[in-house]
């Protein structure tokens, strides 16, 4: 009876650690060194110290396995400049309030924070964003509302609003991806002007044989 028991509780730890390590392996880091992001900010009320941003930009200076370094730029309503370089750990939930989370989640899916703890994902939607249509995933944590890139797992918005202030934060420009022109990407666009001016000139050449022959 104790062997049986013995058995299943092994079974049981080792099924655990299969579990957190399949887990483990899902976090996906979305971003590459030079990416960058800024946003407008505008808050009302008190927020805490540092918080009262008017304007921020996030660049991500290194990337290793799961850990990003990134430098974060914000503009304080005082005029003053704050620069702040964060070490960001996925796998350890060492998220940095939250501006960068694991790319490629969808709904029902959970990460882990350190601060915040597990947060669930619980709507994917496609919105405009710096100039492009963009799948986005969203989720609430401590008196936010976040939107995140799905592909990159960058913040592109986020409303705060307790009893004391509101913050909202909205990405306007990104090196992350570019605005779209007749809402198609510009490398796009290029390609079928490309195939349409290429055509037009085949044409004209046929025209003109046929023209030659008649």
């Amino acid at each position: 009876m104790k062997r049986i028991l013995f058995l299943i509780i092994v079974s049981c730890l080792f099924l655990s650690y299969v579990f957190l390590a399949s887990v483990a392996a899902d976090v996906s880091v979305g971003v590459k060194q030079g990416d960058w992001i800024e946003y407008s900010v505008a808050f009302t009320g008190s927020p805490p110290v540092e918080h009262d941003v008017l304007w921020a930009r996030m660049e991500v200076v290194n990337v290793t396995g799961r850990r990003v370094n990134a430098l974060f730029i914000s503009q304080l309503s005082n005029g003053s400049i704050l620069n702040v370089v964060e070490d960001l750990d996925f796998e350890a939930g060492r998220l940095i309030d939250l501006f960068i989370i694991p790319s490629g989640l969808n709904v029902g899916d959970r990460f882990f924070d350190q601060v915040v703890g597990d947060v669930m994902i619980d709507a994917v939607e496609v919105r405009t964003y710096a100039g492009a249509s963009r799948t986005v995933v969203s989720a609430a944590a401590v008196d936010t509302q976040w939107f995140w890139d799905k592909s990159t797992g960058v913040a592109v918005e986020a409303r705060t609003s307790n009893s004391v202030y509101t913050l909202d934060t909205k990405v306007v420009s990104t090196g992350l991806w570019s605005p779209q022109i007749l809402g198609m990407y510009p490398t796009i666009l290029n390609t079928l002007l490309i195939i349409v001016a290429v055509g037009t000139v085949i044409v004209a050449v046929v025209l003109v044989f046929r023209r030659k022959r008649g």
